[in-house]
């Protein structure tokens, strides 16, 4: 009995001798999931601004595509004053995105301090001095006149500056202008820096017998400036006048555009003038009441008329003008709104001038007092 106690115990004994030892089971580690930041990614002001666009919204992008770029949320608006302005638009902090609802963009608008610059630091607040060393000189074309408000510089053509007492307010960016060949007349618009005695809004001119016009009060006047004298040539009445500037015409002879405004009782008119010096004369060659706003149509886009200006900019081709340039809404402090107006053709109805005049020289009428201070904005 007592041996087979023994052999029990010795098996037994060899059995537990050979059981494989237990590892240890470890977990394995947990993987690193990186995920995506939750809401939209978007790019964030200050934007660049460039010849093609305003940080990520570009010119000729499709409506819907910068509607993408934006919040969600964002609803496009009409922007609609019939034969003033009709864009479809978008609105984000300060930048203001234009052009058809299915169609293209055609303009970006930047109305906000610190929103948008241009690589040298260009925007809204800055001064004239330093827009014009940035992007200067002033884009100049015989064919072409602006409101002196408006400024448009050779670095960047296709943007209009609003000023305000030298400071931009807004700037519109747009694609620039298809522009041919300046005219060879052989005329160069005569330097006025200085001539004494000129009024302060005059700018030189290649007129039929005169060197320079100027906007006095609610008078066009055509300045003869021979031998250090400046005398009057001719004056034409243009109530209302706001400003006014010579256009290239036929022959090498520079004709006078003249915006005026009108204020009735049922609203205000942007009007716009055409004039030639001709035998001592200024004639009209053609008028158009060019763009009217009233309290009703002001009220569409949520203005009031006393808020709403028009600053004009108009290209000759041939004998007929369009007249385009900005519809401006601005607050007590920074303006809300800018965008395109629509265009307004003028066909004018002239004769042409005869070429050989132009160097007449000095005007034959007396001098007469010219008043010095102009039309200011």
């Amino acid at each position: 009995m007592q041996l087979r106690v023994a052999l029990v115990l010795v098996g037994l004994a060899a059995c537990g001798g050979d059981k494989a030892p237990t590892t240890e089971r470890r977990e394995a580690p947990t993987r690193r999931v990186i995920e995506p930041p939750h809401g939209d990614v978007r790019a964030l002001p200050p934007h660049a601004i460039t010849a093609d666009g305003v940080g990520p919204f570009k010119l000729s992008m499709a409506m819907t595509e910068s509607a993408a770029s934006l919040p969600p949320g964002t609803r496009m608006s009409l922007l609609q004053i019939p034969g003033v302005v009709d864009h479809s638009v978008l609105r984000d902090a300060g930048l203001i995105i234009g052009g058809e609802r299915s169609g293209a963009t055609s303009y970006i608008a930047v109305i906000r301090v610190a929103i948008a610059r241009t690589g040298d630091g260009i925007g809204v607040g800055t001064d004239r001095a330093a827009l014009e060393r940035a992007l200067g000189p002033a884009v100049g074309d015989p064919q072409t006149v602006r409101d002196p408000g408006l400024w448009v510089g050779a670095g960047l053509p296709g943007a209009r500056f609003v000023l305000y007492a030298d400071r931009v307010g807004a700037l519109l960016l747009s694609a620039p202008p298809a522009r041919g060949p300046a005219p060879d007349d052989g005329c160069v618009r005569p330097d006025l820096a200085g001539v004494v005695g000129l009024p302060p809004t005059a700018r030189g001119a290649c007129l039929d017998g005169a060197q320079a016009i100027a906007a006095a009060g609610e008078q066009v006047v055509a300045l003869a400036t021979a031998d250090g004298k400046v005398r009057r040539v001719a004056a034409a009445d243009v109530p209302g006048l706001r400003w006014a500037a010579p256009i290239r015409g036929p022959a090498g002879v520079d004709e006078v555009v003249a915006v005026a405004e009108q204020v009735t009782a049922d609203g205000r008119t942007a009007v716009v003038q055409v004039l030639a010096l001709d035998g001592g004369r200024l004639v009209r060659l053609g008028e158009v009441d060019a763009f009217r706003l009233s309290e009703t149509s002001a009220g569409w886009i949520g203005a009031r008329l006393a808020d709403l200006e028009v600053r004009l900019e108009i290209t000759r081709v041939g004998d007929e003008l369009t007249i385009g340039g900005l519809l401006i809404h601005g607050g007590t402090t920074a303006v809300i709104d800018a965008a395109p107006l629509s265009p307004v053709p003028l066909r004018l109805n002239r004769r042409p001038p005869d070429r050989g005049r132009l160097d007449a020289g000095v005007a034959t009428e007396a001098d007469a007092g010219v008043p010095a201070d102009g039309p200011t904005r």
